[in-house]
This record gives C-alpha cells, sequence and structure tokens, in this order.
C-alpha cells in the first residue's frame, strides 16, 4: 500500500512533493499523443503535461507551482487522496515517457489521460518502473489552463496461469 502511495506521488504530483534539485541524465523523451489531436488547446495541455513530467524528473517543484490550482487534489494508487501543500520525499526517477496521451475539453475543463512508462526507485531501493495509467483534470481559471486533480494507476501485467498437467494415457 506505501508503495502505491508514494509511487502515485511521482508519477502525477512529484513537481508538487520534490524539491528544487537538479539531477544529472534527467531527460525524458516526449511521444507524440495518439488520435487526432490538432485543436491548439489540446496541444497546449499535451505540452503542459510533458512540461510537468519533465520537471518531476529533474525535482523542480516550480513547474507545479506555477500550474497547480489552489485546490489540487491528487488520488494515489493505494485509494489516497492528497491535498496541494502535502509534503512526502519523491522518489529517484530516471525518466517518464508518455504515450498514448489524449485530451478532451468541455468548455473551461479538460481532462487528459494517457500511459507513463517510468523508470525510477525509491529512496530505499524499492524499484518503481513500470507502466502506468494517469489522468489530469485542468480547469481554466483567470484565461489560464490550471491543472485541478490527477490520479495514477498502475498497469498491472496479467499472471500466466500455472501448467495443467495433462492426463496419463
Amino acid at each position: 500500500m506505501r508503495r502505491f502511495f508514494l509511487l502515485a506521488v511521482f508519477i502525477a504530483a512529484v513537481p508538487l512533493f520534490v524539491y528544487g534539485q537538479k539531477e544529472p541524465g534527467g531527460q525524458t523523451k516526449p511521444v507524440p499523443a495518439a488520435g487526432p489531436q490538432s485543436g491548439a488547446v489540446e496541444q497546449a495541455l499535451i505540452k503542459l503535461d510533458r512540461e510537468l513530467m519533465d520537471a518531476a524528473v529533474r525535482k523542480d517543484r516550480a513547474v507545479f507551482e506555477k500550474v497547480a490550482s489552489e485546490h489540487y487534489v491528487f488520488v494515489n494508487p493505494g485509494g489516497g487522496i492528497q491535498e496541494r501543500g502535502a509534503s512526502a520525499d519523491g522518489p529517484i526517477l530516471e525518466s517518464i515517457q508518455t504515450e498514448n496521451v489524449m485530451v478532451r475539453v468541455d468548455g473551461d475543463t479538460a481532462v487528459l489521460t494517457g500511459k507513463a512508462m517510468v523508470k525510477g526507485k525509491f529512496a530505499n531501493g524499492t524499484d518503481i518502473s513500470g507502466p502506468y495509467t494517469y489522468m489530469r483534470v485542468f480547469a481554466k481559471q483567470k484565461g489560464q489552463w490550471r491543472v485541478a486533480a490527477a490520479s495514477v494507476v498502475p498497469i498491472m501485467q496479467p499472471s500466466t496461469p500455472a501448467a495443467k498437467p495433462s492426463p496419463t494415457p
């Protein structure tokens, strides 16, 4: 449960929890959005999402502070709820690659969903690398898009069923 909590922190809210330290080699590779995301708003939010991911790897909290809503809330994979201002140590991230990023806009609200392939670990050495599905909710406030909520879910790999013994003749 703690692993899911901490994992969720870094994927969707790392800029909230990590501090302005920079790590060498913290590069991420942008991946184009899936599907027709030709609208200017959609493209701007995909770009903002990429900036948030890159900032998470660099441990650059300023990016998050700049775009987070005052009432930002994060639902972690363990079902816990964290609000802006909560503090916790973030993981050590090497990279976050995103794919299948889609934006759905409805007036002054937008929902961004995507898959993130993460490479990283917690300070205690626990590996948190793997695929995650994530969602960010943006709200337009005073003409600017702000991230208002986020959620992260690990993509569980299906387990292979145990081999059944073949009947003996």
